[in-house]
């Protein structure tokens, strides 16, 4: 999502007059993600997807419309199961998708021109931002109005209210997007299909965009680099570790954001950590290993893997208990790494450690596996 934003923001500084797709509510089986989104460009080509098949012929259809017109639609679908084998989609559900015009002309103070590109600069930066989008009274009319809030700022001209930005903190935390109703008074609930509205109600939808999460993987040996390269291939800022120049190189790792030379014992004295980060003990002995547990259990990261066996973990854990280390944040590191899906070679195991690193990313919990040796 956040690239459609990012080429989004380039078409409108080019002067391209784009529809906007975007998946604003669902229920059933779908066959997308909760943050789809489509930008059909008055020229150009189409990007990014809303659903694939018959769903996204018609919101192309849609798009053009709204690119004709000027004026936003909401599109409900219902897939049944038959329609949905006839097309190939092998699922149902319904949907609704929001199609509005993304136009550079526009100068409306409830729709600046600068939203788009300051969330393609808030990722740069890696501030996390959340938009609201007012879609209109019944979310098929009226003149569509922004708010985004990065930082401390507040850009566009939708009214806000404290428990609207009570839900952009919820909304952020969760990295899920979610849609709303706010009555005049400014309180707002989660908007459902069944709701009736009154003239006063509004329809907000509320979208998180989190920079990419942050993932340092010490050890860019047979393992860590195959881990590197399938992790920057699912959205993750990937940054190599290790103390040997011909190991954190940008030869061996091209797809790499970043690799740093850093002796082990310091590291962390220089690399920035946040809630947002993940980190890997790959690396080339159990020594390096058991420093890099020791430290990074002292700081806030979200996950923490180390590679190995359950026996190797148990050492190491005794010995960094015995020196002081917190034996809860211990139990809190995934250790041996990755889902247990029976991994074999460094490719395999790196299929198993995204498994797990997507699986915390998305639903915050541990994915069930059983203990298991990793060579």
């Amino acid at each position: 999502m956040h690239d459609i934003i990012v080429q989004l923001a380039d078409l409108r500084a080019r002067g391209t007059a784009c529809a906007l797709a975007s998946l604003v509510e669902s229920s059933g089986s779908i066959p997308m993600s909760d943050r789809a989104k489509m930008v059909i460009p008055a020229e150009g080509q189409v990007l990014g997807t809303i659903g694939g098949g018959c769903l996204e012929a018609e919101i192309l259809a849609v798009g053009h419309e709204v690119l004709e017109r000027g004026t936003p639609r909401s599109t409900r679908y219902t897939m049944t199961e038959q329609q949905a084998g006839e097309y190939g989609l092998n699922c149902g559900g319904t949907v609704h998708i929001f199609t509005e015009l993304v136009d550079p002309r526009s100068h409306a103070e409830a729709d600046p021109p600068d939203v788009f590109s300051a969330i393609a600069a808030a990722k740069e930066t890696r501030e996390a931002c959340a938009l609201a989008t007012r879609l209109g009274g019944d979310g098929s009319a009226g003149d569509v109005s922004r708010l985004l809030f990065v930082g401390g700022r507040r850009i566009g001209g939708l009214a806000s209210s404290d428990a609207l930005e009570a839900v952009v903190a919820d909304v952020l935390q969760q990295e899920r997007p979610r849609l709303m109703l706010m009555s005049a008074d400014g309180s707002v609930r989660d908007c459902h299909r069944s709701d009736a509205l009154s003239d006063s109600d509004q329809q907000i939808f509320l979208e998180p965009f989190a920079p990419p999460p942050m993932l340092y993987v010490f050890g860019g040996g047979h393992v860590g680099g195959p881990i590197c390269d399938l992790a920057a291939h699912v959205g993750f800022h990937v940054v190599v570790v290790d103390d040997r120049p011909m190991f954190a190189s940008r030869e061996r790792h091209p797809r790499a954001n970043d690799c740093l030379i850093e002796e082990i014992e310091t590291a962390f004295q220089r690399i920035p950590v946040d809630h947002q980060t993940y980190i890997i003990a790959a690396s080339r002995g159990h020594q390096h290993d058991e420093v890099i547990i020791e430290q990074a259990i002292r700081t806030p990261v979200r996950y923490i893997g180390m590679l190995g066996s359950e026996r190797k973990k148990l050492v190491l854990w005794k010995r960094i208990i015995e020196r002081g280390g917190d034996p809860q944040r211990l139990e809190e590191v995934y250790a041996p790494i990755g889902a247990n899906i029976g991994a074999d070679n460094p490719e395999e195991i790196a299929v198993a450690v995204l498994a797990e690193l997507i699986q915390v990313r998305r639903a915050n919990a541990k994915i069930w596996k059983t203990k298991r040796q990793v060579a």
